[in-house]
């Protein structure tokens, strides 16, 4: 019998275990939904390393999707396929792993943070990522989950689209129920938000995953790494207010017009992956000097946008959440005289926002009066009957990252209205004081961001005021237990 709640027990694979012809050399970094090892074929280490992916769940269906789309996608910015097949536990229990080419590098936002790029290496990464993004849509999947930790960069700026469990290609075998794909909060298209909301009260409503989400995924993911927030989020019909980066950072013209493209709410006019490419190509060769000047934020990009910092700087593999390297330590880059510096901003931007979300849940909880109905969607958006069942993905370790506090997800209030979901405390970026530190205890703790965390049992995000979000699981530190003491009072 197939038990899909059955996680693998300990003992886990450990270095110089096999998996049929692969050899375990290390534990790169785990999640919740998969363990990532570095790996090499027995018997022949000339062949190079590998990044071996194992399931947490006895015959998870997400890995298959996986595979099937790296075979069909070959392309310079895509993980390249090696193997899959099936690790069987001590106790008999099969979980499926795939093997994929190894990609050292930082996550996109990592990349990022130390030094600032240039507009010009930005245009350089984000048009690769469009050329890997239009490999997906050739052979007609959608990748549905393009954000900044799925974007891999390595130390030479060659850029890789990674974590394919949570893509859709025709045909596919629905893997979950509900009415949005899988993917991440803050990078859902607004058509896609808007239909979540109107037809939040129909079972049967589904909405068709499209090329046009995985580029407007895109152009979040841009402005992000240009202003280190996202745009403001879409909840009701009325159009939102946008501010273009250049009120936030110095960047170039060109890159702007093509975030905003991107950003667009007339999907249409958001174009394919490969204009956005072409486009991309375009504005390299016509950058001048001030494609070339480092992207920072402006004396006008006051702390008050809502959003969260970027992660902490590690780098991670590519199809972990960490690399399993050191970032190459840079020279320190002056900041210019009247700009904020780039990691006040986003700290600031985020304390400032949470406050800013905590206001508007407590307006929304103190009666607001029932949201009207909104007018009728294009027929392309409220088609439901043609729909797919969305499958779920393992977006590498975790359906959905648990890194969104924008007040986006949708559900239904008392009143009638619609009360914006999913803000929880984040993972921080480093323990706490006091937390224990890997090794962590196989039995009962995880180790994230160098600390050891225990998962709240099935508990998923948002988690509340008393647990910490991470790839849509809630956990909370390990602390050791006081010693007791050996003898009684004097």
């Amino acid at each position: 019998m197939r038990d899909q709640e059955t996680f693998f027990e300990p003992p886990a694979p450990e270095p110089g275990d096999t998996l049929d012809s692969w050899l375990v050399l290390e534990r790169l970094d785990s999640g919740a939904y998969g363990v990532v090892y570095r790996v090499h074929r027995s018997g022949h280490p000339e062949a190079g390393d590998f990044a071996l992916k194992l399931a947490r769940k006895v015959w998870d269906a997400r890995f298959e999707r996986e595979a099937d789309l790296l075979q069909r996608i070959q392309h310079p910015s895509v993980p390249r396929f090696e193997d899959t097949g099936f690790w069987t536990s001590p106790r008999g229990h099969r979980y499926p792993y795939l093997v994929m080419e190894l990609v050292v590098g930082s996550t996109l936002y990592e990349w990022a943070m130390d030094p600032p790029p240039s507009s010009v290496r930005v245009m350089l990464v984000l048009a690769q990522v469009a050329r890997a993004i239009d490999a997906v849509h050739s052979v007609g999947a959608v990748h549905r989950d393009v954000k900044g930790d799925n974007i891999r960069v390595t130390p030479d700026d060659r850029a890789f689209l990674v974590d394919f469990g949570s893509g859709w290609l025709p045909n596919a075998r629905p893997l979950t129920d509900t009415t949005a794909p899988p993917g991440t909060t803050p990078y859902r298209a607004p058509e896609v938000l808007r239909f979540m909301w109107r037809f939040r009260r129909d079972p049967d409503a589904r909405w068709r995953a499209q090329a046009s989400d995985d580029l407007y995924a895109l152009g979040v993911t841009a402005y992000r790494l240009v202003t280190g927030t996202y745009p403001p989020p879409v909840i009701e019909e009325e159009p939102r207010k946008l501010l273009p980066p250049s009120e936030l950072a110095t960047v170039a013209p060109a890159l702007e017009a093509i975030i905003l493209r991107l950003l667009s709410e007339d999907r249409e006019a958001r174009g394919t992956a490969r204009e956005i490419a072409e486009a991309l190509d375009r504005a390299l060769s016509e950058a001048g000097p001030a494609g070339h000047r480092a992207i920072v934020p402006t004396a006008a990009a006051a702390p008050t946008e809502e959003g969260v910092p970027p992660p902490s700087r590690e780098t991670r593999s590519s199809t972990s959440r960490r690399s399993n390297s050191s970032p190459t330590s840079e020279p320190e880059r002056s900041t210019p005289q009247g700009a904020f510096p780039i990691w006040l901003s986003w700290a600031s931007a985020a304390m400032v926002g949470g406050l800013v979300a905590a206001v508007i849940l407590v307006m929304l909880d103190w009666g607001r009066p029932a949201l009207p109905q909104p007018e009728a969607l294009p027929q392309q958006v409220t088609q439901r009957v043609q729909e797919e069942k969305p499958d779920a993905g393992t977006a590498g370790l975790g359906d959905v990252a648990a890194e969104d506090q924008s007040p986006t997800s949708l559900q239904d209030t008392p009143t009638g209205g619609v009360l914006p979901a999913g803000i929880g405390r984040q993972m921080p970026p480093s323990p706490f004081n006091g937390q224990r530190k890997p090794p962590c205890e196989p039995r009962m703790e995880t180790a994230i961001r160098g600390g050891c965390w225990i998962l709240i049992g099935r508990m998923e995000a948002p988690c509340g005021a008393k647990a910490f979000e991470w790839e849509g699981l809630c956990y909370s530190p390990s602390f050791d237990a006081p010693k007791q003491p050996t003898s009684g009072e004097p």
